[in-house]
């Protein structure tokens, strides 16, 4: 107890604070995590192992096998490694995986910013607590899981040269982009592109106002520049080779997958969820970087304006400004000392919520035995009787609505299209909205009837496995001479056509 009367306030909050967050993710992630997109990931690394080679053209759709479209596996290492843990410790594995991973990058981040965070505990609590929301949304078992860590691999290689020439870390840029071209080859360009950011803040030496440019020695220019170019030309050690060096960029310019995808559309702030979930951190740092009486580093500044960008860009970035944002935030925190605990009441307090907070965490792990008891602990977009008779019925040119296609794969049923939208955009995904929809995402058509046959009658479905509050569902449904519903549920409804039998 006298130990405790000894350590500031800033101390017991800090902990406080910690134990919280830590508290607060795992309660969570009590209910299990979601299994968008994971379950055609590990099928994907399940086929890469069996067939000792990675596919060309897609294995898992029967119009993509039809019309020979290539499908680049910018993920398959990290698919290989998803199979393998699911393989041998099922689903507890993955979801361990994600839980332990969301809490080790919290870590990272707290450990990194001890000092900061203790020097205005009440702001740290403001900025930090998003994460609540942000790890479980983001920290699931899909490639992108990888990524945060190696961004924030290349982004402590970066400052720790920057601020000391004599660091060796930035050496290992060229290999950390290298394992990014391979365990996730759809955000492998920050590397060189962070690298070449870092040189060019360092060319000039100036001051205007609060922003202070500070001027790199010659050798730490030169290194940026050759790291940078390393970096590059690593990014081509892949099954893939110089495609995965353009990969990244297709996707960034097709308008129309992030009008359909929910996380590669841009923020809404006009959603209050979206306001605290992904707002809210750059608000808090633009706001800080306004106000603080420090002069600002021309280095923190273009790499919170890069990653501002991006989280414009797409909602998926957003977690990449918070990683990214907590290497020079803190350091522009207006200080504010908190009150040392002396009282007995204070010490009281203190313990009374640590106790609360234990009590939280033994619930959440109660919760996370009973999730793991029912088999849930990563969601599944398709009931199991849809699949039993689907692989009964077994329709030849089945139309899925794309959300389900991930469940279909795992269950060794082809697709008509899924999740991997990027492979489908400039083929059938246009015409599968459009018909989901019945609505012509087409400029130059939208002006005409839109006539859910023409695109039924194009493809000859034989089957119809869709959501059932899709317009399409309420089509067929006003068809029943011609589409024959032989299951339903409040998730989904599957059609049979009677004119293809």
């Amino acid at each position: 107890m006298k130990a405790l009367k000894e350590r500031s306030g800033e101390d017991n909050t800090f902990v406080l604070l910690i134990i919280i967050i830590i508290t607060g993710m795992v309660f969570l992630y009590r209910a299990g995590i979601s299994g968008n997109d994971f379950w055609w990931h590990v099928k994907a690394g399940e086929w890469i192992i069996n067939n000792k080679t990675l596919p060309n053209v897609d294995a898992f759709s029967w119009f993509a096998r039809e019309n020979g479209i290539i499908w680049i596996s910018h993920e398959w290492l990290t698919e290989i490694v998803f199979y393998i843990i699911h393989n041998i410790f099922s689903d507890l594995g993955i979801y361990i995986l994600s839980l332990f991973s969301a809490i080790s990058m919290f870590t990272l981040i707290i450990l990194k910013n001890k000092h900061g965070i203790k020097n205005n505990v009440w702001l740290s609590a403001i900025y930090l607590t998003p994460a609540l929301v942000l790890f479980p949304e983001f920290f699931i078992a899909r490639p992108q899981l990888i990524s945060y860590f190696l961004l924030y691999a290349t982004l402590f290689c970066l400052f720790s040269y920057y601020k000391n020439e004599m660091s060796k870390a930035i050496y290992f840029l060229p290999f950390i982009s290298m394992l990014w071209s391979n365990f996730h080859g759809g955000s492998s360009s920050l590397p060189y592109i962070l690298c070449f950011i870092f040189m060019f803040s360092g060319l000039f030496e100036f001051s205007v106002g609060k922003l202070t440019g500070e001027k790199l020695s010659q050798k730490q220019i030169k290194t940026y520049i050759i790291i940078g170019i390393l970096s590059f030309l690593a990014l081509a050690i892949n099954p893939h080779g110089l495609k995965i060096l353009i990969y990244p960029f297709t996707n960034m310019g097709d308008v129309f997958l992030q009008s359909i995808i929910y996380e590669w559309s841009s923020p809404d702030a006009k959603q209050l969820s979206q306001i605290f979930t992904f707002f809210l951190p750059l608000i808090v740092a633009g706001i800080s970087l306004i106000i603080t009486d420090k002069k600002i580093r021309v280095v923190d500044l273009l790499v919170f304006l890069f990653f501002a960008y991006l989280f414009f860009r797409s909602i998926r970035f957003s977690i990449l400004f918070f990683i990214a944002s907590t290497f020079f935030l803190f350091d522009y925190f207006m200080p504010k000392k908190i009150n040392p605990m002396k009282t007995k009441a204070d010490i009281t307090v203190f313990y009374m919520l640590i106790v609360v907070l234990i009590g939280i965490n033994i619930y959440s792990a109660i919760n996370i035995s009973n999730t793991f008891r029912g088999g849930k602990l990563i969601s599944v977009a398709l009931d199991t009787k849809f699949i039993e008779l689907v692989k009964l019925e077994k329709p030849r040119r089945i139309y899925n609505d794309y959300n389900f296609g991930e469940t279909l794969i795992y269950n060794n049923i082809d697709t008509f299209v899924d999740a991997r939208a990027d492979i489908f955009s400039k083929y059938n995904m246009h015409d599968a909205v459009n018909l989901l929809y019945l609505t012509n995402s087409d400029n130059n058509k939208k002006d005409k009837i839109f006539d859910p046959e023409e695109i039924i009658s194009k493809y000859s479905f034989d089957a119809f496995l869709v959501e059932k509050n899709r317009s399409l569902t309420a089509y067929l449904k006003s068809k029943p001479e011609k589409y024959s519903i032989l299951l339903e549920d409040d998730n989904a409804v599957y059609f049979k056509c009677i004119k293809a039998n």
